[in-house]
């Protein structure tokens, strides 16, 4: 049977942004280090609101998290986050060198760019936290029995405050949380080469990716109802691991859902700060939900089988309809995401073409991005709508660039978005162990 294993907490949502991770002039590229291949700008620059770059880095995984780390350094000029509870530090690491040594290597190549012990409980080289994200989104998946020749597709909006982490405007010379994302391709020694889209942890948060085997996830907040207990977050001081560091853990060691469920029910996992959910898709048809009860002390797992299976940011097994997942109609007095992804699909004649799914989701933009650059807060706005592509190991992704004034009388605002560009994860080999 495969290992389950568990990976390590971070303060990835509160930690403060150190050195100039956001603002300053435009930093010289990244020194390289013996794991990367390419380092380059594919979505956007300076003059937008966003500048994505492409990552690719092939080597042990020792080799990958001392690559990271000199990334970190030179770009973000991060240095170790300071552990605020040594002894937690401590049985966090003896617990990654036991259950989850894929991530412990990538450690050590933290330790060693920065000359540093990794034995040293006074330090945290569980993350390189170069920015804080509290992202809202949505995700379906598409089964393949409704899609036109693709597979299945798993499909996200990324959306988030074109402001702070806390959706205030930012200082003058600082950047917004969500300026600088990175879609990260690994190929280690171990474990399964991987393709994920990052933003705030280059070395074990993830927003959303596939891995070589097809393993496809995305996370979304999972927000608070009326009447939740309050929430009682672990920050850095939790041992097993966080909501963000889950999706990597998931993309380094398991090729089909059954495995991923297994390694989710059997993994020690807390939320640094926001409680969090999955949708989790492999290459043969299979998908589902993964959400935790207020109180994080019953898992729901849950599935649409031959349906399109949506979500968003509220608790799917909380507003179930019978058996079934919730209708466009029960959602519309919670979230007016769910009901427009809802109403779209269902509106859809015949099998779904990639064209059909991408116009259904940017439909549901409007959702989010009714605010203008004119209201006393920055707006939201859909950073990424990505498109995976299990069977064929493809992802397409368009990204946010920025607000231009639109032509005629009353100028309105426009929104700019890059065009879809396409990613292939070429290695398809078996995890290496």
């Amino acid at each position: 049977m495969r290992k389950t294993a568990a990976a390590l907490g971070g303060m990835f949502l509160l930690l403060v942004i150190v050195g100039m991770a956001g603002g300053g002039p435009r930093p010289e590229p990244a020194t390289s280090g013996d794991a990367l291949i390419r380092d380059a700008v594919v979505a956007g620059g300076p003059r937008d609101f966003l500048e994505v770059r492409h990552l690719v880095l092939k080597g042990s995984n020792r080799e990958i998290g001392r690559a990271l780390a000199a990334i970190a350094r030179k770009r973000h000029q991060l240095k170790p986050a300071a552990s605020s509870d040594p002894l937690r530090t401590r049985a966090r690491n003896h617990y990654l060198e036991r259950q989850y040594p894929i991530l412990f290597e990538r450690m050590r190549g933290v330790a060693d760019s920065y000359g540093a012990r990794l034995d040293d409980d006074s330090l945290d080289f569980s993350a390189l936290r170069y920015v804080r994200m509290r992202p809202g989104c949505s995700v379906v998946y598409y089964p393949p029995s409704l899609t036109a020749d693709l597979g299945g597709v798993v499909t996200r909006n990324c959306d988030f405050s074109t402001g702070t982490v806390w959706g205030a405007r930012p200082a003058p010379g600082e950047l917004p949380a969500a300026a600088r994302p990175y879609l990260i391709e690994m190929h280690p020694d171990k474990g399964y080469a991987s393709l994920a889209l990052c933003a705030g942890d280059l070395l074990s948060g993830v927003l959303d990716g596939m891995n070589s085997a097809g393993l496809t996830v995305a996370l979304l907040a999972d927000r608070s109802e009326r009447g939740d207990p309050a929430a009682e977050p672990a920050f850095d001081t939790g041992v097993g691991i966080g909501t963000f560091q889950m999706q990597r853990y998931l993309l380094d060691t398991c090729a089909t859902t059954a495995e991923a469920k297994e390694a989710l029910l059997t993994t020690k996992q807390y939320f640094e700060f926001l409680r969090c959910k999955y949708l989790v898709a492999d290459r043969h048809g299979s998908a589902f939900v993964w959400e935790l009860s207020p109180d994080a002390n019953r898992e729901y797992i849950l599935e649409a089988r031959a349906k399109p299976l949506i979500t968003t940011n509220f608790s799917l097994h909380r507003h179930m309809d019978g058996k079934e997942l919730p209708s466009a109609k029960q959602a519309r007095e919670i979230c007016s995401c769910y009901t427009g992804l809802a109403e779209g699909i269902a509106r859809h004649a015949g099998k779904f073409t990639s064209d059909d799914i991408k116009a259904i989701h940017q439909a549901a933009y409007a959702a989010v991005e009714a605010g203008s650059p004119d209201d006393l807060r920055p707006p939201g706005r859909t950073i990424w709508h990505a498109l995976y592509f299990p069977e064929r190991r493809k992802l397409q992704v368009s990204f946010y660039l920025g607000d231009e004034r639109g032509e005629g009388g009353e100028k309105k605002w426009r929104i700019r978005r890059s065009d879809y560009r396409e990613f292939v994860l070429k290695d398809t080999g078996r995890q290496k162990k």
